[in-house]
């Protein structure tokens, strides 16, 4: 497991260079706002390289490659809800769904409270469980998108239940 994180790693690394060095060749326009057409694709660049070196670390970090029947030699708790990977059909509709109730319930909510329930359903839908810490990683999740996308970059968002911050 860890050889295909530490391989996986390198890849999405090396796409995180590509994709950055095709983003600031985009030409400016005269017309670009502060951001520029620049700006989002350098962002996601950016951060798919920081999740990468992540990954490649964790993976290095661990030192001692995985067996094969890793997960099968660990107990699973009560709590444990990991999916079965022979329904992945299933899983992708219902990550579809998840995407169309997002966009559904985004002007009612506004950005915050759907993107925090996007985040929360995905982790329950993906096999986690709903605990003080998923919610945390759901609310934080939330509150750094909305500072990357509305207050940095200054995209319009839809305010629904809060009140416009920007």
């Amino acid at each position: 497991m860890r050889n295909r994180d530490l391989l996986f790693g390198i890849t999405t690394l090396v796409v995180a260079v590509v994709y950055y060095r095709l983003a600031v060749a985009i030409p400016e326009s005269d017309l670009a706002d502060p951001v520029g057409p620049q700006g989002l694709p350098r962002v996601y660049a950016l951060l798919l390289a920081a999740l990468s070196l992540i990954l490649i670390a964790r993976s290095l970090r661990s030192g001692q490659p995985a067996t094969p029947n890793a997960e099968r030699q660990t107990p699973q708790s009560a709590e444990s809800r990991i999916p079965d990977p022979r329904s992945r059909p299933l899983r992708i509709i219902g990550m579809l769904l998840i995407g169309v109730a997002y966009i559904i319930v985004l002007p009612w909510l506004g950005y915050l409270l759907s993107v925090a329930a996007l985040i929360t359903a995905t982790i329950y839908f993906q096999g986690g469980v709903i605990n003080g810490r998923s919610i945390l990683v759901a609310v934080s999740g939330a509150v750094c998108l909305w500072l990357l996308f509305i207050w940095l970059l200054r995209i319009q968002y839809p305010a629904g239940l809060w009140p416009s911050v920007v």
